[in-house]
């Protein structure tokens, strides 16, 4: 059995990816992550077709982590 949750953004190509129809969950409050939308038809979701995941992150992330770090530097 698969039933992948939280963030179907991430995990909706494993779910296609699964021989068996799969259950999955989608939190709208996790939208504004996101600057696309998980496409959905007659109760399903659409597998994006852009490039890598399918989606780019918001400039809303920023303000949901904990803290912001610059790659390569040393507290």
């Amino acid at each position: 059995m698969l039933a992948p949750h939280f963030a179907m953004e991430l995990h909706v190509h494993l779910a296609a990816a699964y021989s068996r129809e799969p259950w999955v969950e989608h939190f709208e409050w996790l939208e504004p992550l996101f600057n696309e939308r998980l496409e959905t038809r007659n109760g399903r979701m659409i597998v994006p077709t852009r490039p890598g995941l399918g989606l780019s992150l918001s400039e809303r992330v920023k303000e949901w982590t904990a803290q912001e770090a610059e790659a390569g530097t040393r507290a």
